[in-house]
């Protein structure tokens, strides 16, 4: 998809203000091919080719693996109106569901940018993109001829283009390291039979799915119209780290309803000393409404938990709930995985409170379950093996009566925390 000159002088002013990595060292942005007119740091471009099973989960694992080298890792997934964002091991910092203000906040600690595309991205739109490049894939067969087409396309784009050959770091999945060296070779071995004046390199393995530690997805509406160079220069603003831009507009406070909450199911809790509690805002404060008539999500949808009269404060749409054997349960209600994730850390941070405050809860080691209840179970599909419980809300009317019930989505196994 093209776009006009202005459009990007526009953009720019918009969000500027006037007028108009891999797990190894190779793997970081560098300027091969890149234009004199682009930004000084580019995001590195992920080709996601012929993976096992679903390519969601390996681009999640890729993300975090890269993340425990590196630190905080911004992923973001181009795929139309449904672009969306998200970090990885952001260490608890809250994100804004916002998709402006997600990227103003990820400038400020994110030490890596991802921009997932998949192998139907035009070759010439890849090498234009002035990007570094690495591409994912399996290793049988099938995947290694799909990899060999997409590196040819990149090649002849920039040959034709009169640009120069990008190099293209190789990520492997799902097999053993084995398997992903002999495959590295191959088209190396491939690649020098044809003369091509490409470098090849395996900078990253990932021979299964482990648990990763993710803020979940937000919608980023604002790349749903744009090529991979605009895009990616889009983001380049954010990595650069304005703090003038993203600036988000005050919401007139008649504009949000206050949440309605039933009486809770309150268990006996210990006094809490009042000085700490004006000194630290991250302790466990209350948070019941009452008078309220609506009945809450535990009541609801989780009748076998008790929930407990505080939340965190910096997720308050996030219910707490513990069940008899002592595990502390975090709920919330909608795909936004993001609020779950501060909920979990905050809870981590302050466990020696919030015990104290419920002795029922098992005291050390901590154990914390995160729940997703979704309004559609198609929403879970990007969320499996992430950590998180996911279970899908009905509502049916009976007569005069409403039925609320849940279907679970997933398991303790194959949500990963097993």
């Amino acid at each position: 998809m093209s776009r006009a000159a202005d459009d990007y002088d526009g953009l720019t002013a918009a969000f500027l203000g006037g007028s108009s990595g891999g797990l190894q060292a190779g793997h970081t942005s560098s300027s091969r091919g890149r234009p004199l007119a682009r930004a000084s740091e580019l995001p590195t471009v992920l080709v996601v080719g012929n993976v096992p099973t679903l390519a969601g989960i390996w681009i999640a694992q890729y993300a975090d693996q890269l993340a425990r080298s590196v630190g905080a890792v911004a992923l973001i997934r181009l795929d139309g109106a449904a672009s969306r964002a998200e970090v990885f091991r952001s260490q608890g910092r809250a994100m804004p569901l916002d998709g402006s203000a997600w990227l103003e906040r990820a400038s400020a600690f994110a030490r890596a940018w991802i921009v997932c595309v998949d192998s139907r991205c035009g070759a010439a739109e890849l090498v234009q993109s002035g990007c570094a490049l690495t591409l994912m894939s399996g290793t049988d067969e099938t995947a290694l001829a799909a990899a060999r087409r997409t590196i040819e396309s990149i090649v002849h784009a920039a040959t034709n283009g009169g640009a120069a050959i990008p190099s293209i770091d190789l990520v492997f999945v799902g097999s053993p390291q084995e398997a992903a060296r002999t495959a590295r070779d191959s088209l190396v071995a491939w690649a020098s039979e044809r003369a091509y004046a490409v470098q090849l390199a395996m900078t990253a393995h990932a021979p299964r799915v482990d648990r990763v530690e993710s803020t979940g997805p937000v919608p980023l509406a604002m790349l749903s119209g744009l090529d991979l160079a605009a895009a990616t220069e889009f983001i380049a603003m954010a990595m650069s780290g304005s703090p003038s831009r993203f600036a988000p507009e005050p919401v007139a406070p008649s504009v949000i309803a206050p949440e309605r909450l039933a009486p809770l199911v309150v268990e006996h809790v210990s006094p809490v000393s009042t000085s700490n509690a004006s000194t630290h805002t991250s302790q466990p404060t209350a948070h019941v409404q009452p008078g309220a008539v609506s009945s809450t999500i535990v009541q609801d949808f989780f009748s076998h938990f008790t929930a407990l009269p505080f939340n965190c404060p910096d997720a308050p749409l996030v219910q707490l709930a513990r069940d008899d054997a002592g595990s502390l349960h975090l709920i919330q209600a909608g795909n936004a995985a993001n609020t779950l994730r501060v909920a979990a850390a905050w809870a981590r941070a302050n466990w020696a409170l919030i015990a104290a405050a419920c002795p029922r809860l098992q005291a050390n080691p901590p154990h914390i379950i995160e729940h997703l209840l979704l309004d559609d179970a198609r929403d879970g599909a990007l969320l499996h093996r992430t950590g998180v419980l996911l279970h899908a809300r009905i509502e049916l009317t009976v007569g005069s009566s409403i039925v609320r019930q849940r279907i679970d989505l997933n398991d303790s196994a194959s949500a990963g925390l097993r």
